[in-house]
């Protein structure tokens, strides 16, 4: 198996970050625990668990990227190809989020990081 690149862990690890957050909150506001998240109030159990859904989906991710499995390449592939152009449609303001997005997608695609996927 090819060496992990970097960047890769990084996501994967952010990814991981994410999900376990949804998942802490999910569970918080199922079993009644009210959080305030800046300007928003994370109460009742259908919030929770679409918390909880999504947190799972979320590490799901995490694991299948650090592991370089190649169906997530091509689901960053397609969120990141969705991003970049759904943020045209936002431009001026979306020129940050079409430049990360723009990054991402040249980074997936360069040799360490596809061979790492097995693509």
């Amino acid at each position: 198996m090819a060496k992990r690149p970097l960047l890769i862990s990084i996501i994967g690890y952010i990814y991981l970050l994410m999900g376990l957050t949804m998942l802490f909150l999910g569970f918080a506001a199922i079993f009644g625990l009210s959080l305030t998240v800046p300007g928003l109030l994370v109460v009742g159990g259908p919030l929770g668990a679409a918390l909880l859904v999504s947190g799972l989906i979320t590490a799901f991710i995490a694991y299948g990227f650090l592991n370089g499995w190649s169906i997530m390449w091509y689901l960053a592939v397609i969120i990141s190809a969705i991003m970049a152009l759904s943020s045209l449609i936002a431009l001026p303001a979306g020129i940050v989020t079409l430049v990360i997005n723009a990054v991402i997608l040249y980074y997936l695609f360069r040799p360490a990081v596809k061979r790492f996927f097995k693509i």
